[in-house]
């Protein structure tokens, strides 16, 4: 089984500061060794000239009491020499034999630093060496000719220590020098780090909390950077056109998502206006019944005025027909008013009803049969028009499915079943008709604004895209649930009803 990659969500300063880190430890690394490498070697180089210098003057010294066999001279002037340089260890005299003949007081010479560095030539000759039974473990000890080696050899030697020391103590300092250099750049790095990615951060941040609902009230804007001046001009970088730039295509977001539920509102309306010239019949049907009521009872009181028994009865049937005709008006306003969307509690089955009323006429004359099924106290959180909306077009739509079904079948009885269940926090709602299914082919595009698959004339094609829409608006959603030769199902999810 393959295994699920993760993913670290590093901040972008923080790549950017550790990036350059390394690149400023790196670069420090290889100072500290170019470093210790040009100070340790010509340091050793001096080393060397001085103990060649020290060395030659001893033998210079060296020579008149040797040829003269003056030791107690030759002891003075070699302890002379090493009292005037504390990193001397030792110095001591061979004859031309390779034997002892004087040394400084101070030091037992062993047996094995005797022999430790011969003269190779008749030349000087530089040895570190490791004076184990001595107590000095390391010695630069050189070895050089007395009168090119026919008097004697002097050796003298240096403490590894004390040279050490020295080239330590040079090299702290400049190493202090190149730390302080690192930490000066990487706070400059990281302050640098800061400067460019912090507008970087607030674009980031912005463009995360970015929602469409709250599009129009909040403000997403980010401060323009303080301008730099110099000589009186404006100096921008690209951190200040990449501000001004988002800036710029925020307003322009704004301004298009203003365009943009305007059309949707355009269309909201439009489809409205649809539906109504589609139950304008129906409604003028409903109202004509009662007009032509009133007509025969206001006759019959102009005929007979007396008869006050069978006036009163007319004007009680007056009475009701004008409360019709007054809530069949009222619903037809109701539905075509255009309104904004404004979340209140809403009784749904209220509104099943009004859609169905509205649309009654149609199914009685095409002998569509509604069956409903849901129980009292449904309430969700949406607006009473646009809900209302949907379902007129949701019902409008089973009944161009049904009619088609009957073209080919005459003697087809129509029939669509509203089944609402509510599961926790949600509300389904299941339309359901016998009509013609929805074909295979156009499935995906059902919900498409202008599709449609009626012949033309018979539709706008923005009932179920507006009905989608309105539904998202609600924070819910509506999916096509089957569709085939039986018939074609849509399911609705509603958040219920929650006090805010």
């Amino acid at each position: 089984m393959q295994q699920k990659s993760r993913t670290i969500n590093i901040p972008l300063f923080w790549k950017f500061a550790l990036r350059s880190t390394i690149i400023v430890a790196i670069f420090g690394a290889i100072n500290i060794y170019l470093l210790w490498t040009s100070v340790y070697k010509p340091f050793e180089k001096e080393i060397d000239k001085r103990c060649n210098v020290l060395a030659k003057i001893v033998s210079d010294k060296s020579l008149t009491p040797m040829v003269y066999e003056d030791y107690v001279g030759l002891y003075n002037i070699l302890d002379e020499i090493k009292q005037s340089d504390p990193s001397i260890s030792y110095i001591f005299i061979l004859n031309n034999t390779n034997k002892l003949v004087a040394q400084t007081y101070d030091i037992d010479i062993p047996e094995g630093l005797l022999e430790a560095n011969n003269l190779i030539a008749g030349d000087f000759n530089i040895k570190v060496i490791q004076a184990d039974n001595y107590k000095y473990p390391v010695i630069r000890d050189i070895a050089y000719p007395i009168l090119n080696g026919e008097v004697g050899t002097v050796r003298l030697g240096i403490v590894e220590e004390h040279i050490q020391q020295e080239i330590n103590n040079a090299t702290t300092n400049l190493l202090i020098m190149i730390v302080v250099f690192l930490v000066v750049g990487l706070i400059g790095a990281l302050f640098f780090s800061y400067l460019i990615t912090s507008p970087i951060k607030k674009i980031s941040q912005k463009a995360q909390i970015i929602n469409l609902d709250y599009f129009l009230s909040e403000d997403y804007n980010i401060d323009e950077r303080k301008k730099k001046n110099f000589l009186n001009f404006h100096v921008d970088d690209e951190m200040d056109v990449l501000v001004t730039k988002f800036s710029d295509m925020i307003n322009r977001l704004r301004h298009s998502y203003i365009e943009l539920k305007d059309a949707q509102g355009a269309l909201i309306q439009a489809e409205k206006l649809a539906s109504l010239g589609t139950l304008s019949a129906g409604v003028a049907h409903e109202i004509n019944n009662p007009i032509s009521g009133i007509k025969n009872c206001t006759n019959r009181i102009i005929k007979n005025p007396e008869n006050t028994e069978q006036n009163l009865k007319y004007i009680h049937l007056i009475k009701e027909a004008t409360d019709k005709i007054e809530l069949v008006v009222q619903r037809l306003l109701r539905f075509s008013r255009k309104q904004d969307i404004v979340f209140e509690e809403v009784h749904l089955n209220s509104v099943f009803d009004s859609a169905i009323i509205l649309t009654s006429h149609k199914f009685k004359s095409s002998k569509i049969t509604i069956n409903t099924n849901y129980k009292t106290g449904f309430y969700v959180n949406g607006s009473t028009n646009h809900l209302e909306q949907v379902f007129v077009n949701l019902l409008l739509n089973s009944l161009d499915a049904i009619n088609e079904k009957k073209d080919s079948m005459s003697d087809f009885e129509g029939i669509i079943d509203i089944d609402v269940v509510q599961v926790h926090d949600k509300v389904y709602i299941h339309f359901k008709d016998n009509g013609n299914g929805i074909d295979e082919v156009i499935k995906d595009k059902i919900f498409d604004p202008f599709f449609t698959s009626k012949k033309v004339g018979k539709g706008t094609g923005l009932g179920l895209s507006v009905s989608f829409n309105l539904i998202k608006e609600h924070g819910g959603s509506i999916k096509l649930g089957s569709s085939s030769e039986e018939g074609t199902e849509f399911v609705i999810e509603l958040e219920t009803y929650t006090q805010k």
